[in-house]
């Protein structure tokens, strides 16, 4: 007898129930935090600082607080530059300012059963989404942020606050990964647990797929955008016509079969392809202009890419994507 397959919203499925998340052989995982650890902390400050939506400007005045200072690089703004203190030293010297903030991270998984479903790269997309999660983890912890974890679905909420760093994050995955995933998706209720959320300015890292992401409404995360800042992860399923598979094949939603090979042609594979590109464009443009940072990913490997080259062409700051690939 065969085992049953979770389906996802995009026709396609894969092997039974979430996997407890192997990190210790997660190639991306050993990246990530060997990202975190090289980065200097003003580095990282200035990183979350743009995810956060609070890009390089120069401006001084309240709510900033001296935290370092130091000679200017080429990727500093001309205006950010302290006259007095370079006078002092005898050439050009930046002084960096902490902002005051909550330091609280809250992220908001998407705990249905659809995200059971394979990437292209045959990665679950839950370790896509366990990935995206440590990318923010590593930088905030390095900041001393508070991080929670929130996951929804129809079966009810998952709440875990992380008592200590990186080990601790990984771990409240792994108890979160044997907890989800067991009854279909609730986005409405994954809004309301934002809207609780009681930290003016927190950061809320919402992760979802492209169908989640879809039956968001704007308005919610509008309303979200007057007090915190938001990061939008979205995580692209595999494509179910395409001619490569995976060992486990890819399933239909509805009756649990195989999706025949007259069907994988170039053709539906194409159709699927532009509609996908479509809606993501139409999800980044509406995201965007309500000020949230949008990242939309394939893979484990694809997300750390674009998260690692949006900081670095931001931040016009090269050190950030040398030495990780």
């Amino acid at each position: 007898m065969s085992s049953a397959h979770p389906v996802t919203n995009d026709g396609d499925a894969t092997s039974p129930a979430v996997e407890t998340h192997r990190h210790s052989n997660d190639p991306i995982r050993t990246r990530i935090t060997a990202l975190g650890q090289r980065l200097s902390l003003p580095t990282v400050k200035r990183a979350l600082g743009i995810l956060e939506g609070e890009h390089p400007s120069g401006k001084r005045g309240s709510g900033y607080e001296f935290l370092d200072e130091r000679f200017y690089e080429p990727f500093d703004e001309a205006r950010s530059i302290d006259w007095k203190a370079s006078a002092r030293r005898g050439r050009p010297v930046v002084v960096d300012k902490e902002k005051t903030v909550t330091s609280k991270v809250w992220m908001l998984l998407d705990g249905g059963i659809e995200m059971t479903g394979i990437t292209a790269s045959g990665e679950n997309k839950y370790q896509v989404a366990f990935n995206a999660m440590r990318m923010f983890a590593v930088l905030s912890m390095r900041r001393g942020d508070d991080v929670t974890i929130l996951s929804a679905n129809r079966d009810g909420v998952i709440r875990v606050p992380i008592g200590g760093g990186f080990v601790d994050f990984d771990r409240a995955l792994r108890a979160v990964s044997k907890r989800i995933a067991h009854a279909p998706r609730d986005i409405n209720g994954l809004m309301r647990l934002a809207k609780r959320i009681p930290d003016s300015r927190a950061l809320i890292v919402i992760v979802s797929d492209q169908t989640g992401w879809s039956q968001m409404q704007l308005n919610a995360i509008r309303l979200m955008r007057r007090t915190h800042q938001v990061a939008a992860i979205n995580i692209i399923p595999m494509n179910p016509f395409s001619t490569s598979q995976t060992p486990h094949g890819t399933y239909d939603a509805q009756t649990d079969r195989r999706v025949p090979a007259f069907l994988r042609v170039d053709k539906s594979e194409y159709e699927v392809t532009t509609h996908r590109a479509f809606v993501d464009t139409r999800i980044k443009t509406d995201l965007e202009h309500l000020g949230v940072t949008y990242l939309s990913c394939t893979s484990s490997e694809d997300m750390f890419n674009k998260f690692v080259a949006y900081l670095s062409s931001t931040m016009h700051h090269k050190d950030i994507s040398s030495g990780v690939k």
